[in-house]
């Protein structure tokens, strides 16, 4: 078994660039001899249909949706280092904890960081990308892609959200490896 290679995880709004960066890190990686497992998430279908559904009532079930998702995806990840692979991936628990705490209690907040630092693997790189909500809005218009987090009654609430996100997502990425009990207030 050889060494753990790097674990890469890449943050930012919806509309930052996330996925392109992910794929534009393959081929020079590739071409320098490393192997590469690339993930995005949410991973499991089913998980990211509810999580749509239980966002709109819950944020802590929708959460939990997001855990168990991550556990699911644990072991490929361990695999794909284990193997030597350098691991990019689009989103990490640091998404969670931003987009849902706007509608959980500091209490509620706090479990589901436990239950995320508890099911998800650190990162060796968090990569955040910024952009302002205007700007990334605009980019998800263009591209089309509405999906069931997008849909017309959510999409006002959308920007609303990255908007409050973008701060905790930045202060998430920038202190990777800080256990924050709340790193930012409440609006």
């Amino acid at each position: 078994m050889s060494e753990r290679a790097t674990y890469i995880v890449i943050e930012g709004i919806d509309g930052t660039g996330k996925t392109e960066l992910a794929a534009r890190l393959v081929p020079p990686l590739l071409g320098r001899g490393h192997s590469i497992s690339s993930f995005r998430e949410p991973t499991d279908k089913f998980l990211r249909s509810e999580f749509a559904r239980l966002s709109k009532v819950d944020s802590f079930a929708a959460a939990l949706c997001f855990t168990v998702d991550r556990a699911l995806l644990r072991p490929q990840i361990e695999r794909a280092l284990e193997m030597g692979d350098i691991v990019i991936q689009d989103r990490s628990f640091y998404s969670t904890l931003a987009y849902q705490y706007p509608g959980l209690s500091a209490e509620a907040w706090r479990e589901v960081d436990r239950l995320e630092r508890q099911v998800a693997l650190e990162p060796d790189l968090v990569l955040y990308l910024d952009a302002p909500v205007d700007v990334a809005m605009k980019r998800i218009e263009t591209r089309g892609q509405r999906d069931a987090f997008r849909t017309n009654r959510t999409w006002s609430r959308s920007s609303e959200s990255s908007s409050r996100c973008s701060s905790p997502l930045a202060g998430f990425a920038s202190t990777p490896m800080a256990r924050p009990t709340r790193p930012w207030n409440r609006r």
